[in-house]
């Protein structure tokens, strides 16, 4: 379209010249004489090449000069021929002008292009709204986001006015589901309009933002270029249709995140069981193999989850009888519960009774894997054992207390029976050494009944606030006289102010009585020493507890016995009863709590734990 003609290098003549060039010169297209380049081009010169372009002057048919955009170009590779182009000077600059904003354009273009890839939405709207600006040329953007039923406005650009509303109701008319157009010369519709003309505002545009008939908020232009008002719109919808798009993806990016998140929490949460249950869990594919198994079940069974994966279940669990069965119909998608109690093997060839139940797990309809549950019941075996054991010792206890009241009675009768024999017998008589011996007998059974009894019945101790000391200090005092005898040297140590204990002063004496009266026996024949300490100590929970620690310097206790010590009836002394240390920890355990013992060659300690007043600290 532009205005062109061919010319003959060589003669400089015009060879030709199209319509465009003849309606902008006025030449004559039928004229017989020859036009010269020279004529139409005064500054045109040789040294042109092809390619060149430049600012000249063209001199019209009439004599008028002219402005022009001149380009030339061979078109024959000799250069014989030239196609001289001309473009006036205005109608260039406008084309330049319009060429930059169209680069412009695609610049702002690639921008809206990556609203997608940036941080997070709030920098993508800012992006969005410092392009729509540039490239629409308006004072002001902002939008406004679909929320419940309003719009809230979110992200501005530029110079907004102030009374410009924050919220906008989503059933405003002509407002948010078509593009709308407002002047001064135009009655306000709504909120929006109205706080535009209170502000002085001369134009508004507002362009709803929309996504597959999903409405999503609004963008409104402040104060648009009054010339192209439609081209501006339709940029504006271009606008709006990119921010859609951006709307909807950090939406699904977020969905996404939540989903990605609540998935990340419940696998968290499913492996903080699987890790910590007690249970064994074993997870097959639907072809019986394992893919993993959780601590519990290795501990079980004794293989590592790394070694068995990929094997056959039927070479793990081994012994379970009912287990085929289930997995068959755990493959049909139907459940198997209960098991009941199955003998299964361990790694090292263990026999061990385990409750097994088998689910399916189905996604979609499709099995995908099957979950074994696993519990070792050997400890409730045990704990059951043991409860039969207590429940027939109980019985057991009850029937000796019955027997060693009712054989009290006699022994005291024989006893009595024994004085009066030997009252009656002469001084010099030989059976006063057997009345003597059957005398001692039936003391010992009476001492023996005496501490079954104590043993068997069950006590009830009022614990109050004891001095552990003075309770200690005055059976010491009692005793000095036999370790005085026994040549054994006694040293204390109590802690200031002295501890206070909850417990049972009377209950207390037995206890000591009989510590003490172990360690003088273990140290009869060489003597030695004697050490009682009293201090505080912490207990579980963090409470205040006393500790009383007896030590002595005998031959200790061998480990093989050690053991056995506090069992009823267990005793190394020929004139024990093996119920004195049995006694002693049922008291400490009533008290709620602790005694144990410390051996070694050359000497024992035995440490009493009970829990201090709860006023005291440490």
């Amino acid at each position: 379209q532009d205005a062109a003609i061919v010319v003959d290098r060589a003669s400089r003549q015009l060879a030709f010249g199209n319509r465009g060039f003849f309606e902008l010169t006025g030449y004559d297209p039928l004229s017989p004489e020859p036009l010269s380049v020279h004529r139409i081009l005064p500054e045109f010169g040789e040294g042109w090449s092809s390619g060149e372009e430049q600012e000249t002057s063209l001199k019209t048919a009439n004599g008028r000069n002219m402005a022009i955009w001149l380009s030339v170009n061979w078109l024959d590779k000799p250069g014989k021929w030239l196609l001289l182009r001309f473009v006036p000077l205005n109608v260039q600059h406008w084309r330049n002008t319009q060429a930059q904003r169209q680069e412009e354009h695609l610049d702002l273009m690639e921008d809206l292009a990556q609203l997608t890839n940036q941080e997070n939405l709030e920098s993508a709207l800012a992006l969005a709204l410092d392009a729509g600006a540039k490239l629409v040329s308006t004072e002001g953007l902002c939008v406004y986001r679909a929320s419940q039923k309003q719009l809230r406005r979110v992200m501005m650009q530029g110079s907004l006015p102030q009374n410009l509303p924050d919220t906008l109701a989503v059933e405003e008319p002509a407002l948010t589901y078509t593009p709308s157009l407002w002047e001064q010369r135009i009655r306000p519709v709504g909120a929006l309009q109205q706080a535009a003309r209170d502000a002085g505002i001369h134009s508004l545009v507002s362009v709803p933002i929309n996504l597959r008939e999903n409405h999503l908020g609004l963008l409104v232009a402040l104060n648009l270029p009054s010339q192209n008002a439609r081209q501006m719109i339709d940029l504006l919808e271009t606008l709006a249709g990119y921010i859609a798009a951006t709307l909807h993806h950090y939406l699904t990016l977020n969905s996404l995140r939540r989903t990605v998140w609540e998935h990340s929490r419940a696998l968290a949460t499913r492996n903080a069981m699987a890790e910590n249950s007690l249970e064994g869990i074993i997870l097959l594919n639907p072809n019986l193999h394992l893919i993993e198994m959780n601590p519990s079940a290795e501990m079980m069974l004794g293989y590592s989850a790394t070694e068995t994966a990929g094997l056959h279940v039927e070479n793990i669990l081994i012994g379970a009888e009912n287990l085929p069965g289930a997995l068959r119909l755990a493959r049909q998608g139907l459940n198997t519960p209960d098991l009941g109690i199955l003998h299964l093997h361990r790694r090292s060839g263990q026999v061990f009774p385990a409750h097994l139940q088998v689910f399916p797990v189905k996604v979609g309809g499709e099995l995908t894997n099957i979950v074994l549950l696993l519990r070792d019941t050997s400890e409730q075996e045990q704990i059951r054992t043991r409860t039969q054991q207590l429940e027939q010792r109980a019985l057991l206890g009850e029937v000796t207390a019955i027997f060693a009241h009712e054989v009290r009675n006699p022994i005291n009768n024989i006893s009595l029976s024994l004085q009066l024999m030997e009252m009656n017998l002469p001084p010099e008589d030989p059976q006063r050494e057997n009345v003597n011996r059957m005398q001692t007998d039936c003391n010992r059974l009476t001492h023996l009944m005496e501490s079954v009894l104590s043993f068997a019945k069950p006590m009830e101790y009022k614990l109050i606030p004891t001095d552990i000391h003075n309770l200690l200090q005055k059976m010491l005092e009692r005793w000095r006289p036999r370790m005085a005898r026994l040549k054994i040297e006694l040293h204390t140590q109590t802690e200031e102010p002295a501890p206070l204990a909850m417990a049972d002063a009377r209950a207390l004496d037995q206890v000591f009585t009989n510590l003490l009266s172990n360690a003088m026996e273990a140290m009869r024949e060489k003597g030695g020493s004697l050490a009682v300490k009293i201090s505080r100590a912490p207990l579980a929970g963090g409470r205040l507890g006393v500790k009383i620690s007896l030590s002595d310097t005998g031959a200790g206790i061998p480990e093989e016995i050690r053991a056995k010590i506090f069992e009823p009836f267990y005793t190394t002394s020929p004139q024990g009863t093996g119920l004195g240390l049995a006694i002693s920890k049922r008291i400490i355990l009533a008290h709620k709590g602790s005694i144990d013992v410390n051996s070694f060659p050359g000497g024992t300690i035995f440490h009493v734990t009970l829990p201090g007043v709860e006023s005291e600290t440490l």
